[in-house]
């Protein structure tokens, strides 16, 4: 049994899902994390208590590599290149993955060049590397040469649910939103749309679930623009529950400023929601545009409007993208696939092979 240390945090629902997953595929799964709640049936090391920034894994650096020295795994898989990324390239006796995850690459190309050489110094040091989308990967190789060449496309996928929305003509279109509550997913850009399709006389309602720190600011806008009759926050719901919850909805919407790859539009598409995005970054791979979706400019609330607006008027148009949706993610983003990429891929770097 291969022993498999992951570097990541372990309240993510992606750590969650990858340990899970690849415990059972047989591998000694131990979790390493900056903070976070243990994992159910997984062996969870926990430094620090509250949840903070990547900056505050280097406190626990020195632990960690005494904790891998101890653990001498045959494997290290790192979540995330800023942080959990440095805590991986510490240890050179075995084997070394690193998955990026969005916002680490993309917000580091950004960034000084102090900044870019300094995440460059820990990623050089992985024998491999995967992406959840081939924007991400392209970003990552442009980055950092030492990627190319040695990184794999693999998906953060989804198991294919029974349930399936069937869309018929409605009074009211319900919307929902399923991100966390920051700038960078646009969450104010849905409120200026609501304002837009209540000026129209469009009758559509919108819940919001998440939590983030513009959750206040969001609130506000919403008393002051008159929609809190209109605009619900539903707040934190689990990751368990997001697949029936959806059926409840008639249109997904994901307005992103950035986004590297779109599991939420994922969820949605499986279980028959078109979906209404910011045509950004990796969101191409999984929303294609007038097939499973609308995608529309970034930062553009009138367009997100319009779009919307369309696909309220149209129930066969909604029901037409959601069933494309939903085929599309069983053939191209199912969960059992990717696990069985990831495992595969374990086995070969385990045996000493890094070539693509």
């Amino acid at each position: 049994m291969s022993k498999i240390a992951i570097l990541g945090y372990a309240s993510s629902s992606h750590t969650i899902r990858w340990a899970n997953a690849m415990q059972q595929k047989g591998c000694d799964i131990t979790v390493i994390s900056c903070c976070g709640e243990p994992i159910d049936g997984i062996e969870t090391i926990i430094f620090g208590k509250s949840p903070g920034s990547s900056r505050d894994c280097f406190k626990y650096l020195r632990s960690v590599r005494i904790k891998l020295r101890k653990l001498k795994p045959d494997l290290i898989h790192a979540f995330q290149a800023t942080g959990y990324g440095h805590w991986g390239a510490s240890r050179d006796a075995c084997p070394k993955l690193l998955t990026a995850m969005g916002s680490d690459i993309v917000i580091t190309g950004r960034k000084s060049l102090w900044h870019k050489w300094y995440i460059g110094s820990a990623v050089k040091k992985y024998n491999f590397y995967t992406t959840p989308s081939l924007f991400l990967k392209k970003t990552m190789n442009q980055l950092f040469k030492a990627t190319d060449g040695r990184t794999q496309v693999i998906p953060f996928g989804v198991d294919i649910p029974d349930l399936f929305k069937k869309h018929q003509t409605n009074d009211s279109i319900r919307l929902v939103y399923m991100k966390n509550l920051k700038r960078v997913y646009g969450p104010d850009l849905l409120i200026e749309a609501m304002v837009i399709l209540k000026e129209k006389k469009i009758s559509a309602t919108l819940d919001i679930y998440g939590f983030g720190r513009e959750e206040k600011r969001l609130k506000e806008t919403v008393s002051r623009s008159g929609l809190n009759s209109l605009v619900n926050f539903m707040g934190f719901i689990s990751h368990d529950e997001v697949m029936n919850r959806y059926l409840d909805y008639d249109i997904m919407v994901m307005p992103s400023r950035s986004e590297s790859f779109g599991v939420a539009a994922v969820e949605a598409s499986a279980v028959g929601l078109p979906v209404v995005a910011a045509d950004v970054g990796g969101i191409s791979e999984v929303v294609l545009n007038e097939k499973t979706g609308i995608l529309v400019p970034p930062e553009d609330p009138k367009s997100l409007a319009g779009a919307i607006m369309r696909l309220a008027s149209d129930a066969e148009l909604r029901n037409r993208m959601g069933t494309a949706g939903r085929k599309h993610v069983m053939e191209n983003l199912r969960w059992e696939e990717n696990v069985r990429q990831m495992a595969k891929l374990y086995n070969r770097l385990i045996d000493g092979d890094f070539s693509r």
